[in-house]
């Protein structure tokens, strides 16, 4: 810097000088060529410590600590403003009590107009509390950094805006397997599974996490090795002083074991509910099996103490066959469910006429309607034709629907039984304005076993079977089943929906044959041999072949039927089961494997099918009807023998 002659128009040097010396926050002086001290403002004293007449005179030097000296610093900083014409630098500057302080100086050259060095300038700047902060900082940052970087429990790494990773500490390499030079420079979604990859997932997270600040998630997340985790994660998108999105910052922890001690938990407290379910279960089982038992047994007691031609012998007769066909549907809904949880239910699809099928469950339940004072009706929308379907399961359907219909209506109640085609499926619906059904059980009306009422203060009977045979049956036919109600005391509606398929013809269904008033001596001059063990099952069917003309053998076991075969040769063998000394299965392999053409029909309380061998010609599951017995031993009897 060249010294003017005036420095400024209008300003003296005295004036300037004291402008100089009123700084406070610097230390403003000069010096000459060698570095003496030629002048000394109050900001110099302030933050040097001397007074003037200590400091004028001296060499700047005396401000330097003895490391600097002995660097011979300050003849350096002399030898750098000679050359260049300033000098700037930080570093540590001792004051006159020897306390050190963190100072910021610059050292310029001064000149004469005619170029020869005057001298220098020098300004200092006490920077020791932003120096202390920053050192705060570093040291909180290294700190921080140190910290981060040996967290073992947690995988904490920064991602950039677009989602690659930046940085990775040891608790990211545990978890997920990779190392910093593995994974630094690629997509965090590496660690999402395929199917969240496909989704979209790695991406959505990261846009809310732009737009809420974070995120918080757990799933199965994907280690180095292939292996899934499950994870907590947590995303922050981190932003700079001015707003912009720096990136994300992700913490990710290691949940699998809490997940699954979470689904150990559930687990058991769902077999905790399958056991109550059970216990209530066998409790309901108990009382209804036990109710029309009570009829039974007690009008049977009463009957021989009757007159037979008297209004109460009618009675008794007739409570004793409504107890009887009541617990026979009791023991064909379990069936049903075995067969459905052995998957050995098995459907028999035909052309079924819908409007046919839905009178007929109609008409059935016609009389338990009217007796209740439950109004049924009907409506068909047009063209409702026919589908292909398992006419009998179809129309067990329809009636456990319209059966839990009035179940549940009040006296003066209505339930309507619709239905209607479209291109793709039908649809059957029953809706009635009974007691409805409340929102929280709504969602378990499908599963076994369940029942809104408990079996100590149930007012309706039934073993909670029946919409969930519905549920199995539509969904077998490719259909569904749905429940509608507006809560307690509302209705309720139930809807079927049944896939339109194209019709086959059945070639494997075997003729259905309407049930008969009476016997009408369906098997006049049929040879027919039973072999039962149980003895009133026996008196039973015996009476029954017997009034339709059959001449009938009767024997105990399978032992006992061959000794009485050997003198005869019947058309039709009826024959149980399970027996003692020799069952149904023996006695029949034995007569085929001797050559017998016989027609055998088996009687079983087991699901059809259960251990059946070849060599039966029909197979009838108890209980039954005689009069559909009698129907089967006729038809079997016509049919030409096959070979065997």
């Amino acid at each position: 810097m060249t010294l003017p002659a005036d420095r400024h128009p209008g300003v003296s040097s005295q004036e300037f000088a004291l402008l100089v010396d009123a700084v406070e926050d610097y230390a403003i002086f000069l010096m000459s060529p060698k570095g003496e001290i030629r002048s000394w403002n109050r900001g110099a004293a302030r933050i040097m410590g001397y007074d003037e007449s200590e400091a004028i005179g001296r060499h700047f030097s005396m401000f330097y600590g003895p490391r600097e000296l002995e660097a011979k610093k300050p003849q350096h900083e002399l030898g750098e403003a000679a050359r260049d014409g300033r000098v700037e630098d930080e570093g540590w500057r001792v004051r006159k009590d020897g306390t050190r302080f963190w100072a910021n100086t610059v050292i310029t050259l001064l000149r004469d107009p005619d170029g020869s060095v005057h001298g220098y300038a020098k300004v200092t700047r006490d920077m020791t509390a932003r120096r202390q902060a920053e050192e705060n900082l570093r040291h909180s940052t290294e700190i921080f950094q140190l910290l981060v970087s040996s967290v073992r429990e947690y995988a904490i790494f920064l991602l950039d805006p677009s989602g690659i990773v930046a940085t990775w500490n040891v608790g990211a390499q545990r978890i997920k397997g990779y190392t910093p030079e593995e994974i630094i420079g690629r997509s965090f979604s590496e660690f999402y599974t395929e199917e969240d990859k496909r989704a979209g997932r790695p991406q959505r997270v990261l846009n809310t996490a732009r737009e809420k600040g974070s995120v918080e998630d757990e799933g199965w997340r994907v280690r180095k090795d292939g292996s899934r985790f499950w994870a907590n994660v947590v995303i922050t998108a981190v932003h700079d002083a001015h707003g912009e999105l720096r990136g994300f910052a992700k913490v990710t922890r290691d949940v699998t074991e809490r997940k699954e001690a979470q689904e150990t938990q559930r687990a058991y407290r769902v077999a905790q509910e399958a056991n109550r379910a059970k216990d209530e279960f066998l409790m309901t089982l108990s009382h209804e099996l036990r109710t029309p038992m009570t009829a039974i047994l007690g009008w049977a007691r009463m009957l021989p103490t009757l007159e037979s031609d008297s209004q109460l012998f009618d009675e008794a007769i007739a409570s004793i066959v409504a107890a009887a066909q009541l617990q026979g549907r009791l023991i064909d809904d379990l069936l049903d469910v075995s067969r459905i949880v052995s998957g050995k239910l098995r459907l028999a699809p035909e052309p079924v006429e819908v409007a046919n099928v839905v009178m007929a469950a109609v008409d059935a339940l016609a009389p338990t309607a009217a007796a209740k004072g439950v109004r049924v009706s009907t409506s068909f929308g047009t063209n409702l034709g026919s589908i292909l379907a398992d006419p009998t399961r179809l129309q067990q359907v329809i009636w456990n629907l319209l059966s839990n219909s009035i179940k549940f209506t009040p006296e003066g109640g209505a339930v309507e039984v619709s239905a209607k085609r479209s291109a793709a499926n039908v649809q059957i619906n029953v809706r009635d304005n009974g007691e409805g059904i409340e929102s929280e059980f709504l969602p378990h009306m499908f599963e076994p076993f369940r029942q809104a009422e408990s079996p100590q203060t149930r007012t309706h009977g039934g073993l909670g079977l029946g919409l969930s045979i519905v549920r199995y049956i539509a969904e077998a036919h490719g259909g569904s089943v749905s429940a509608e109600s507006e809560g307690k005391g509302r209705g309720a509606s139930f809807t079927v929906t049944l896939p339109v398929r194209k019709e086959k013809t059945r070639t494997d269904a075997s003729p259905r044959t309407p049930r008969i008033a009476a016997f009408g001596g369906r098997l006049t001059g049929l040879h027919v041999v039973l072999v039962e063990d149980d003895a009133e099952s026996a008196k039973m069917i015996g009476a029954a072949l017997r009034a339709a003309g059959a001449e009938l053998v009767s024997a105990s076991n399978g032992k006992d039927a061959l000794i009485k075969l050997a003198d005869i040769e019947p058309d039709v063998i009826v024959t149980d089961i399970a027996m003692p000394e020799m069952d149904g299965l023996q006695l029949t392999k034995t007569l085929r494997d001797r050559g017998a053409r016989m027609k055998i029909i088996a009687l079983s309380a087991f699901p059809p099918g259960r251990g059946e061998p070849n060599g039966f010609d029909a197979w009838l599951s108890k209980p039954f009807d005689p009069f559909h017995l009698v129907e089967q031993i006729a038809r079997i009897a016509a049919e030409p023998s096959a070979s065997t």
